[in-house]
């Protein structure tokens, strides 16, 4: 069986890991890493190549571990994984069908958000061990200001790898679709008021959450940054208009959408989105 090799069909690099699960990494999944550095390829294209190289490293490790979280916790449950893609709006690992709680789902959801909250406090514990030992001065904050030395490139790797993995966390924990916390409060909600009424709550707090995003998006483009910030409005306004004909659990796949350039799950049991 082939380790390494390239999907023609979906242009994606394809490596196996240890269990034969495939891991097929799309060639849009370099996209998010140039954006932030969109500016400054223009002006500066030296400094915008290794930005642009060390934060595209920085979001695949995120983004694949957190992946991994959620395919360790599917198999504690006895559940196995077919794939997991990396692609333009983040990741998803899919899963084979197997049965687990309402609550075995939720944890199983939430795995990703912890893992980028531990490597989150893991880079900001070293990024301040390492700016307070080189400096006089006191790191007066962490994540409202640039890095006190910009020009270092292993602090400025540390700071960004605090906050991308931060970003990650609390996008994915937002109650909506197709994030992982729209799969954590639907699991959570479902044995109180029913698997379709708990999918339409999350999908209103989807749609709610939609809207209000563009605050952040339009003054970003305004300043000169491109953002793209889940979660969408068609997968939330679609699950929340449905009618008790069509059961939540077979709609069909909510679109990818995600985070500053990362995603999440889809309302299917048997996917989570990154």
């Amino acid at each position: 069986m082939q380790r390494f090799g390239w999907d023609r069909k979906n242009d994606a690099f394809v490596f196996r890991m240890k269990g034969s699960i495939p891991v097929h990494v799309s060639w849009t999944f370099a996209i998010p890493a140039t954006l932030p550095f969109l500016h400054e390829w223009s002006t500066r294209p030296r400094s915008a190549l290794t930005h642009s190289v060390i934060f595209g490293v920085l979001l695949f490790l995120s983004v694949f571990l957190h992946e991994l979280a959620h395919v360790w916790a599917a198999r504690r449950r006895g559940i196995g994984t077919e794939r997991i893609d990396l692609y333009l709006f983040g990741g998803i690992a899919w899963f084979k069908r197997g049965a687990a709680s309402p609550y075995g789902w939720a944890w199983i959801a939430f795995a990703g958000p912890l893992v980028n909250i531990i490597l989150a406090a893991g880079f900001a514990a070293s990024y301040c061990l390492l700016a307070r030992s080189s400096l006089s001065v006191e790191v007066d904050g962490f994540f409202n200001s640039p890095p006190p030395r910009p020009d270092t490139l292993l602090e400025w790797a540390l700071w960004l790898g605090a906050l991308l993995n931060t970003v990650l966390a609390v996008l994915n924990l937002l109650p909506a679709y197709p994030l992982d916390g729209g799969t954590i409060a639907r699991h959570l909600l479902a044995p109180r008021f029913g698997a379709d009424t708990a999918a339409r709550i999350v999908g209103f707090c989807g749609v709610v959450l939609s809207i209000l995003r563009f605050a952040v998006i339009l003054p970003a483009a305004t300043a000169g940054i491109l953002l793209w910030i889940p979660p969408s409005f068609r997968p939330n306004w679609r699950v929340f208009r449905a009618t008790g004909k069509k059961p939540v659990s077979q709609l069909p796949p909510a679109e990818p959408a995600d985070k500053v350039g990362l995603s999440k799950s889809d309302p299917r049991p048997n996917s989570l989105n990154n």
